[in-house]
């Protein structure tokens, strides 16, 4: 994309964001000033043309950016093979998404505390999906100047972390109201973030890194871990009366122990 079309839409990000524009009117501006966005466009804006703040992409509505490209926005991504550094990170958050479904499902019910511990043994794995971000991901990004997840991204990845540690300590200390109120920040907070990875940071890395350096990564990430080695969370509710135990694992609590 040549830089006259890269500040059009600059320009009509910053008037949408100011309230200026409606969505439908930013999108057919983008249609007809920009045409075609990818994920790597709306990052190089970012690194290139927005002030930089420690806790932008705590504070950035993803949500909104969407809204505003529609259709404009190509952040597809290409068949990759199973161990590809990116592979790996989408299958743990897909993995992470199915968890937090379950915690969705079950603040709903009275609390059975052997629930919710075999529920955080699992959510508690997904840490080293940050740790590898930072250690193996970022740096590699910021050889190629994009350093925005080393600065703003590694600081929400530290936050979530922080958000499951303080859950489980509830749990462990049986502070039943406090631990069902902060399911609220680990579901927000888990969740956007993994849609800013999977909107820009992932698409963004696939167009900056290449096929060697990536395979570079392999073994450091090897070193550091994975998270849900060991299988998929699954309820112990009765198939037969628990239509979602088709599904890697359903949302239906497990009956309490008579």
């Amino acid at each position: 994309m040549d830089t006259e079309k890269l500040n059009a839409l600059f320009e009509i990000e910053n008037a949408f964001k100011a309230g200026k524009l409606l969505a439908a009117e930013a999108q057919q501006q983008i249609k007809e000033r920009v045409g075609k966005v990818s994920a790597y466009h709306v990052a190089y804006i970012e690194q290139t043309m927005t002030e930089e703040s420690s806790d932008e992409c705590i504070r950035e509505d993803v949500h909104s950016v969407i809204d505003m490209l529609g259709d404009a926005i190509d952040n597809s991504l290409p068949n990759l093979p199973a161990d590809h550094p990116i592979m790996h990170y989408l299958k743990e958050n897909e993995e992470m998404k199915r968890l937090l479904l379950a915690v969705e499902d079950l603040v709903q019910y009275p609390m059975i505390k052997n629930q919710w511990l075999e529920l955080y043994e699992k959510i508690s794995q997904y840490p080293l999906h940050y740790k590898r971000k930072q250690n193996q991901l970022y740096p590699v990004l910021e050889q190629k100047g994009f350093t925005r997840p080393t600065t703003t991204m590694w600081t929400f990845d530290d936050m979530v972390r922080d958000e499951i540690r303080e859950a489980e300590r509830l749990l462990r200390e049986d502070n039943e109201d406090a631990f069902i109120k902060q399911q609220e920040r680990v579901l927000l907070y888990a969740r956007d973030l993994m849609q800013k990875e999977e909107f820009i940071l992932y698409p963004t890395s696939l167009a900056l890194i290449s096929v060697e350096e990536f395979e570079d990564m392999k073994s450091g990430d090897q070193e550091i871990g994975f998270a849900f080695r060991g299988g998929a969370y699954r309820c112990r509710s009765e198939a037969a009366s628990c239509p979602r135990c088709s599904q890697r694992f359903c949302q239906r609590p497990a009956s309490p122990a008579r």
